[in-house]
């Protein structure tokens, strides 16, 4: 399908940001006239708390014109990245954006050389706005360096990411797949509907054939790897951090305690009920070797109908009303207003996405084809775009960006409040059983799986801190072996699982997995509150949803009754999912033992 011949309607309209070339170069320049003042204030600044005001309301208005710009231009390049005018666009405010962060480089360190006249400032009611985000800044004291060796640091960041890079850069080609005697293309996107064939020899074959290219070029990916981990390290050696855990966890003001709490709960007190549901996979497939590329394949043959956008926004609509009016008109606008480009098409980037920012709508890429996937992943993105939406009406420029810490809350709040609505709405027992399946295996992937790549990212991140060789075989062998302790023992660890580690890029993304497992646990607390009719969980919800990033991640969570430092949550959490498996496990055998 071609661009052109999408139905305006299911495109997004991203005039309502820059209706012309002309208004994005008009802003560009000035947010470049910002930037000469703000320059020219670097020794005035500190001089007056109206000075020192007039410098922060400066630079939030120039933070704006860059989040815009960015916006309007990588939203066009993602659905026409051949348009060179477009290109042209992101390329400038990408160039211009390096310009910011080394021109402005000064600011931290003369900020922190001043704390005590900064901290007085602070005191302020002229402050009040910026008070929470300039104390984050001299939160920082101790792992601010001196000006030259800070810029020195920031001078390395282009060098430091070239394992990032090359990582992004590979492309592998893999060999065919035999089904029913033709070839089969295999890649990253056809890998997981071939490990839900019914043939085991299929299911081996697109197995071995993906990761034997893993294998082949595993000395690449090791010098990646743990080229990533000692950039981490080295990081949070030069910034005075105890190590890469701590550095990664600072920005949000984590202790690492809750760290420490989510792998003890899914990897040491829980992981038996995993255990127990991959031996039910087992039984029911009547194997009696599983390897752990038999898990994929569905327990349960249900076609789930198509889905018109109109029908899904029907069934959104429906589950959203839990929040109340205000809620639901965000999702009308969202349609109304053109906030989501829906289908897929020639050079469209892949995936789904909401994105935005304070002077735009919370935009939503995605690449609809109408199955059950795409109106869960549509409430999702919504669930992104309605927290936005409401940060960015609620609170200041300043406050409304919430961290990536909270991220996933609203969105997965949406999905599993999706998937119990279509659980009641389910008109067989076999539906049922196939919406409690779909719930099980996002928990498992949220609440079991993340934990595990945590552990194995953390070991990886010491032995970068203690200065340890990391070998390919080091690191595969490490890889396997929590595989076989995360599925147990009733699944078979095949020869390439220590060489599927070199495909999981959230290996390079600093500590960001476990953040999957708090937002998957939050939302689970949440929903049970919700659907049980408590008043005050949906209020304080809301009020979350308005709160942006006025607060830590932590504190905002502890206002939305959700406190990520007990073992209550967590507790809770795992015992829905137990509670989930035996539901499914009552219906699923009771439906083996009547065919």
């Amino acid at each position: 399908m071609e661009r052109k011949s999408i139905a305006i309607e299911d495109t997004w309209d991203l005039s309502r940001i820059y209706a012309n070339k002309q208004e994005f170069y008009t802003d560009l320049e000035k947010a470049k006239d910002l930037l000469s003042s703000l320059l020219q204030q670097k020794d005035s600044f500190l001089e007056n708390v109206d000075q020192f005001l007039k410098f922060h309301q400066d630079e939030t208005m120039l933070s704006r014109y860059i989040q815009k710009l960015h916006c309007f231009a990588h939203l066009h390049c993602d659905v026409e990245p051949n348009n060179p005018e477009y290109q042209t666009m992101y390329a400038a405010i990408l160039s211009f954006y390096d310009q910011v962060t080394s021109s402005l480089d000064f600011y931290t360190v003369m900020m922190i050389e001043n704390s005590d006249k900064v901290a007085q400032y602070l005191e302020d009611e002229k402050l009040e706005d910026y008070r929470y985000s300039l104390q984050e800044v001299l939160r920082q004291k101790k792992h601010v360096l001196s000006q030259e060796l800070e810029t020195i640091v920031s001078k390395t960041s282009s060098i430091s990411d070239i394992s990032s890079q090359v990582f992004d850069a590979l492309r592998l080609d893999y060999d065919p797949v035999h089904v029913d005697g033709k070839e089969k293309v295999l890649n990253s996107a056809t890998l997981t509907e071939f490990l839900k064939n019914k043939d085991p020899k299929v299911r081996k074959e697109a197995y071995h054939n993906f990761f034997k290219e893993y294998k082949k070029f595993e000395n690449v990916y090791a010098a990646t790897l743990s080229g990533v981990m000692k950039k981490d390290a080295f990081y949070a050696d030069v910034k005075n951090f105890e190590g890469p855990l701590e550095a990664s966890l600072f920005d949000d003001n984590v202790p690492t305690s809750l760290f420490f709490k989510i792998l003890e709960k899914a990897n040491v007190q829980y992981r038996p009920l995993f255990h127990r549901y991959n031996a039910l996979k087992k039984k029911i497939l009547n194997l009696d070797t599983m390897y752990n590329y038999d898990l994929n394949i569905p327990l349960v043959q249900y076609q789930t109908k198509k889905y018109t956008i109109d029908e899904c926004f029907d069934i959104i609509l429906d589950v959203v009303q839990i929040f109340g009016e205000d809620y639901v008109n965000i999702i009308k606008k969202a349609r109304e207003e053109r906030w989501i480009d829906y289908y897929p098409h020639a050079g469209k980037r892949i995936g789904a996405y909401s994105s935005g920012c304070y002077d735009t709508n919370p935009y939503i890429l995605m690449n609809f084809i109408g199955d059950y996937n795409s109106l869960s992943t549509m409430i999702h993105e919504l669930g992104h775009s309605a927290h936005s939406y409401l940060s960015c009406h609620h609170q200041s420029p300043v406050n409304c960006d919430y961290r990536i810490f909270v991220a996933e809350v609203a969105s997965t709040v949406n999905e599993t409040l999706l998937i119990n609505y279509m659980l009641d709405h389910a008109s067989s027992e076999k539906e049922k059983a196939y919406f409690l399946y779909e719930l099980l295996e996002n928990c498992v992937g949220l609440i079991f799986r993340q934990p595990m790549y945590a552990d194995f990212e953390h070991i990886l991140h010491t032995w970068a801190k203690e200065g340890k060789p990391m070998s390919s075989q080091m690191i595969t062998d490490l890889y396997y072996t929590k595989n076989a302790e995360y599925y147990g023992p009733e699944i078979t660890m095949d020869e390439y699982v220590g060489y599927s580690c070199y495909y999981i890029p959230h290996f390079y993304y600093n500590y960001y997995v476990y953040k999957y497992t708090l937002g998957m646990t939050v939302a689970l607390a949440i929903v049970s509150r919700l659907l049980n009719g408590d008043e005050k969980q949906k209020e304080a919800y809301l009020n979350f949803l308005k709160s942006g990033g006025s607060k830590d991640p932590v504190d905002l969570l502890k206002d939305a009754l959700v406190n990520p430092l007990e073992d209550q949550l967590y507790d809770d959490a795992f015992h829905y999912f137990e509670t989930i498996l035996n539901e499914f496990e009552k219906i699923i055998l009771d439906m083996s033992s009547t065919l």
